[in-house]
């Protein structure tokens, strides 16, 4: 096992997301490895069931969770090269938060959310990990050392060559663009209760002069429905269709009490067009 090495500079918590699921024993055995260097650290399992190798669902749900968990370590572990000669990196950010996990864009956009990057390293000190380096399970042996070494007050700079941020490889969440009198929009994710999450807003709504209808029109994967916009699931009849406005402030195509992806047969990257109902 990694030694526990202290400095000044620690840190109370660990925000873990994954594409682990809880099946298996992947995310307990990180957690055993984090508090066997780091006894004293908070571990929020953030979210394990991002989408099995999907870099950019990892990447939507990290920024999107990041204005709650502000400061913190962020363990990101989203990986489908693990083994390849892709690096292992950390970065810094202006507002205090460290990412740990590959360098494959995952945490790019959440760093730019976080003041952006300040100093990005490659994690290949083996003082921080546990060797020998597993070529299938680097989140154990890897990414969760390097998180709970930081979290404990290591520098970022002890775990390796500083690199160019400018090197790193690079991700853009997608969003949605006027065309007219309707917007082209894109699924950003689905929820376990099948919404619909666009990568839309009121203010894109406001551009094309939407933000004051009562109703929209949206065509996704063949399918062209007249939804009304609310406050809540409840003000539409259960099983009708409703965009409301989520939690993140994006608007979110639902079923209330149903599931707007199952009807649809939509996912993540579906394509939707939203515009003005037919007069």
């Amino acid at each position: 096992m990694a030694e526990r090495t202290r400095t000044g500079n620690r840190r109370d918590v660990i925000a873990f997301l994954s594409d682990y699921g809880l099946e298996d024993e992947f995310v307990g055995v990180c957690h055993g490895v984090m508090v066997n260097i780091a006894p004293d650290v908070r571990i929020i399992d953030v979210h394990h069931n991002i989408l099995r190798q999907d870099i950019a669902h990892g990447a939507v749900v990290l920024q999107q969770t990041l204005p709650f968990l502000p400061g913190c370590v962020h363990l990101c572990v989203v990986d489908p090269t693990v083994g390849s000669d892709r690096r292992a990196v950390a970065l810094q950010c202006s507002w205090g938060d460290v990412f740990i996990g590959p360098d494959n864009g995952l945490m790019i956009p959440a760093a730019r959310s976080a003041g952006d990057i300040v100093r990005a390293v490659e994690i290949t000190d083996e003082r921080f990990l546990l060797t020998p380096v597993s070529r299938t399970f680097q989140g154990r042996d890897l990414f969760a050392p390097a998180a709970a070494h930081v979290a404990n007050g290591v520098d970022v700079t002890e775990l390796g060559p500083e690199l160019d941020p400018g090197d790193l490889v690079p991700l853009e969440i997608p969003t949605a663009w006027v065309h007219d009198d309707h917007l082209h929009a894109e699924v950003l994710q689905v929820d376990r209760f099948g919404n619909l999450q666009l990568n839309l807003g009121w203010d894109l709504l406001a551009e094309v002069g939407l933000d004051k209808a009562e109703r929209l029109e949206v065509r996704l994967e063949g399918h062209r429905i007249n939804v009304p916009l609310a406050r809540a699931f409840y003000e539409v009849e259960a099983g009708g269709f409703v965009l409301v406005e989520d939690s993140y402030r994006h608007l979110s195509l639902a079923v209330n009490q149903g599931d707007a992806a199952a009807q649809l047969r939509a996912g993540a990257g579906s394509t939707a067009i939203v515009g003005p109902t037919l007069r």
